[in-house]
This record gives C-alpha cells, sequence and structure tokens, in this order.
C-alpha cells in the first residue's frame, strides 16, 4: 500500500511536471508530453501490479521521451526490483544529483535504494585523457575526466576511450563491494625504421682497357683430423655395476620414492600459493593506493585539515570502509604468499636432502638405506636408517 500511495504521489508531481500545469501548455496538446504522461501512468500500473520489468520499460520510455528527474525515482526502483542493480544504481545517483527540491523521504528512499543496489556491486575509479568519451563494455559513462567511480556488475569489463580518431582501451576485473582502478593511455605510433642505404655498383672499366683476369677462389686446405691424446687411445675398462662411482639419478629415485613424490607435489602446491596470492596481494595494494590518492584529493578539495580523516568520526565513511577492506585483502593475501614460498622451500630443500642421503653410490648401499618415519611421546620426524 505504501507502495501505491508514493507512485501516485510521484505521478500527480510528475504529470504536472510534464503538463507544465498552466492552460496554455495544456492547450497545446503536445503528442511527445501526451506520449510520455501515458507511459508514466503504465508504469505505475505496472510497479503496483509487481510486473517490476514491464514496469522498467514503460518509465524508461517515459525518461526518454522527458528527462524529468522525478522519473528517476520510480525507474530505479523497478530497475532494482529486476535484478538490473547496475543500472539502478545510475538512476538512483542520478535523481539525487539532479532533482531540484526533493521531499525527504523522496531523498531517504534514493539513499536507501543507492546503497542497496551498491552492495551487490563493484565500482571502478576510470583515468582517460581530458575530453575523451569514456564506454564502459560498449556503453558511455561520460567525458574525461570521470570525476565519480562508475558502478559495474562483478567480472571483467573493457573499458574504451575515444577521441577524434584515436580510441585506445583496456581490460580490468572487479569484485563486489570493491573499487578497482582503470587507466586507459593514447599510446604513439613508433617512428617507421630508417630505409637501408643502397649499395653503390663499382666503377665499370673503360671500354678498350685490359679487363683484369678473374681471381681463382681461394682452396681451403683440409683440416687434419685431431689426434687423440695417447691416454684416450687406451681402453677404458667399463665400470662395475657396483662400483663407488655410480649413483641412482635423481628422476629414477624419484619413482621409485614415494616421499619424494610427496616432497616434490608440496614444492610446487608452496610455489603455487605464493605465485597467486602474491598476484591477489599486487592488485589489492593498487587498489589501496588508488583509493587512498582518491581520499586524499577530496581532503584537499574541502580544505580539511585533519591528518587522518579515516578515524572517528570519519568523513569519507564509504571510502574509508573501502579502503580498510584493501587493505585487510592486501595483508591476508601477502600473509599466505609468505606461507606458501616457505612451504616450497622447505619441502624441496628435504626432497633434495633425502636423495643424497638414500640414492647412495652403489647399488649395496642404496638397497641397505632408507627413511622410516618415527612418532613417540618425546619426538616426531623422519630416521635415516642404513649403512654411510
Amino acid at each position: 500500500m505504501r507502495t501505491r500511495v508514493r507512485c501516485a504521489a510521484l505521478l500527480l508531481a510528475v504529470s504536472s511536471a510534464l503538463m507544465g500545469g498552466s492552460t496554455a501548455r495544456a492547450e497545446e496538446k503536445d503528442a511527445v508530453t501526451e506520449m510520455a504522461r501515458r507511459r508514466f501512468q503504465e508504469g505505475v500500473k505496472f510497479f503496483d501490479q509487481k510486473r517490476y520489468e514491464e514496469a522498467r520499460g514503460a518509465f524508461l520510455q517515459a525518461y526518454a521521451l522527458k528527462r524529468h528527474p522525478a522519473l528517476l525515482l520510480n525507474l530505479a526502483q523497478s530497475e532494482i526490483r529486476s535484478g538490473h542493480p547496475a543500472e539502478a544504481a545510475r538512476h538512483f545517483a542520478g535523481f539525487l544529483r539532479e532533482a531540484a527540491n526533493p521531499s525527504a523521504l523522496e531523498r531517504s528512499e534514493a539513499e536507501k535504494g543507492l546503497r542497496e543496489a551498491r552492495s551487490k556491486l563493484a565500482r571502478i575509479q576510470i583515468s582517460a585523457p581530458s575530453g575523451a568519451e569514456v564506454f564502459v563494455d560498449g556503453e558511455t559513462v561520460g567525458q574525461a575526466p570521470i570525476a565519480d567511480p562508475v558502478d559495474v556488475t562483478p567480472g571483467s569489463h573493457t573499458i574504451e576511450a575515444r577521441l577524434g580518431s584515436k580510441t585506445a582501451s583496456t581490460t580490468v576485473s572487479v569484485v563486489i563491494s570493491r573499487l578497482a582502478a582503470a587507466t586507459v593511455t593514447f599510446e604513439s605510433a613508433p617512428p617507421p625504421p630508417p630505409a637501408p642505404p643502397v649499395a653503390e655498383p663499382p666503377p665499370s672499366a673503360p671500354s678498350g682497357a685490359p679487363q683484369a683476369p678473374p681471381e681463382a677462389d681461394p682452396v681451403a686446405p683440409a683440416p687434419e683430423p685431431p689426434k687423440e691424446p695417447e691416454a684416450a687411445k687406451e681402453k677404458e675398462e667399463p665400470t662395475a655395476p657396483g662400483s663407488d662411482d655410480e649413483r641412482e639419478s635423481f628422476f629414477s629415485w624419484v619413482g621409485n620414492n614415494e616421499l619424494a613424490l610427496v616432497g616434490l607435489g608440496l614444492t610446487g602446491v608452496g610455489v603455487g600459493v605464493f605465485v597467486g596470492f602474491g598476484l591477489a596481494a599486487q592488485r589489492a595494494d593498487q587498489n589501496v593506493a588508488s583509493v587512498a590518492g582518491q581520499i586524499r584529493e577530496q581532503t584537499a578539495l574541502q580544505g580539511l585539515t585533519r591528518t587522518n580523516v579515516c578515524t572517528d568520526p570519519p568523513v569519507f565513511e564509504e571510502a574509508c570502509g573501502i579502503l580498510r577492506d584493501n587493505l585487510d585483502a592486501r595483508d591476508l593475501d601477502r600473509t599466505l604468499a609468505t606461507i606458501g614460498i616457505v612451504t616450497a622451500g622447505v619441502s624441496a630443500a628435504a626432497t633434495v636432502t633425502a636423495y643424497f642421503l638414500t640414492s647412495g653410490k652403489s647399488t649395496a648401499r642404496r638397497s641397505g638405506t632408507q627413511i622410516t618415519p618415527v612418532a613417540g611421546p618425546h619426538q616426531t620426524g623422519f630416521a635415516v636408517v642404513g649403512t654411510f
């Protein structure tokens, strides 16, 4: 019931604004204005029937015909209920920015709806050359510089800038409730390579002058076969399979040793954890730098003198919350990356040490050496059993 009353009240306000409220305008019977009013009435009807997708379509048509700020509130309410949070956030923000004298209830509804929409979205702070038209996934978001972050759904997005004949694009991946930064620049074309020098033909001899006979191609003497050293001429005796000069190859040892496979597996897992969380920490650190830079810019623009605007009470509550989230994510990713590389190093060192201890230098000595796990009330670990 409250939704119907709110929509009906807004209908009266928008109808009055669209029709002008004056007898002169009513007599003009502007076809565009009349069509916008009808689309708005249809949108209110669909909204009351909870047919939010159809209400969204009707409000979009009405706003396309008459771009009045009052239409944005019902349009955004329809979009957030029909599963379009990015469009809803843009229109809630547009209503708060463009509405001249909204009522306290309208402002409260718009702010509440904006918070709800952004809880399902991510945001991108876009930097592009001044004056360039900026597009996100092919949809224009305005001309650079873009002051406010752009609300987008979580995932990968293409950011494009166009200025005259110049165009450039980049791709950025974002996660829910995080702020990411994207920079698009126009790279200048590299200069063309210098033309190769043209070799001049040798001067020809004047006619009638004696021609020098062509020089014969020198024939290189055949190289003499290298002389074998005396020690190499002697026939080497084959090494006995069980001699002390023989050691089992590392790969053969790994194939016959289950503990070696475990050690190499832990090494690979540790390296993977280090690389994955290291990259995640780097992305989080970039987000921290971007958000902190925006807070500093706004602090300077508003003439604030506080050293830390994120302390109680925070001045930029939303931005400070995003900053803290990115700082926590960065610290956690760095800790996990450190654990991964330490695990990889310890596992690799243990595997190499086990190879030299258990591979032996002869078949007889290898057969008598093995690693045995030890567990007791006073000690745990591995014991090397055999002769060395």
